[in-house]
């Protein structure tokens, strides 16, 4: 027992630094990202200021199950309101933490290419554009996008931008998400903890004999 037991400490220690790198990923960390906070009536739609989480620039237009169905539950954002439109929500990050951002995209129900594009931008700088046609369509093409971020380890701003033809129809939004990516443990700490373990063994082993 006398033997094994700096080995036992030495992995007890070697695993205590090594959990940080292996931490959960967890829940998104922005608010309302399903936009089902604010509860509207079925089969309709409203222009609104804001969105609980998200300040609209200079408003949001929230549809329930009205010109298509929503991605996750009820009720989807269409960022060309009265004309085009965006929306954003500040979160708190981690400096140099990086982040999954991830969203669902369809264009509108037969509406052509011109009017659907929207621009998504981190801290001001643009990550990609999403476009595409709805003509010919009956329901929603949700698609998933995914692009990894860097936070600042301040308030970090997420923006969607409508930028197609400006004329009160466009591009939809579901299901926007900002999950802090699990770090990989270090091939150095692996080889610690194998090394331990192997140690262990082989102590064990000779204890018996």
């Amino acid at each position: 027992m006398n033997v094994l037991l700096p080995l036992v400490r030495s992995l007890c220690t070697v695993a205590a630094l090594s959990a940080p790198l292996a931490a959960s990923a967890g829940p998104s960390l922005l608010v309302n990202g399903s936009f089902e906070a604010n509860v509207i009536a079925a089969n309709s739609w409203s222009v609104l200021p804001s969105l609980t989480g998200w300040q609209g620039v200079p408003n949001i237009e929230l549809r329930r199950q009205n010109a298509g169905l929503a991605q996750d539950g009820l009720q989807f954002v269409e960022l060309d309101t009265f004309n085009n439109s965006g929306m954003r929500q500040d979160v708190a990050t981690a400096t140099g933490q990086h982040y999954t951002l991830s969203w669902y995209y369809s264009p509108r129900i037969n509406l052509a290419a011109a009017s659907n594009p929207i621009e998504v931008y981190w801290n001001d700088v643009l990550v990609t554009t999403n476009g595409g046609t709805g003509v010919g369509s009956n329901a929603h093409q949700w698609q998933l996008f995914s692009f990894d971020v860097i936070g600042t380890g301040g308030l970090d701003s997420l923006r969607f931008a409508a930028i197609g033809t400006s004329d009160s129809l466009g591009g939809s939004l579901d299901n926007v998400a900002l999950v802090a990516v699990a770090a990989v443990p270090e091939p150095g700490a692996l080889a610690l903890v194998l090394a331990a373990l192997g140690g262990l063994g082989l102590a064990g082993r000779r204890s018996k004999r």
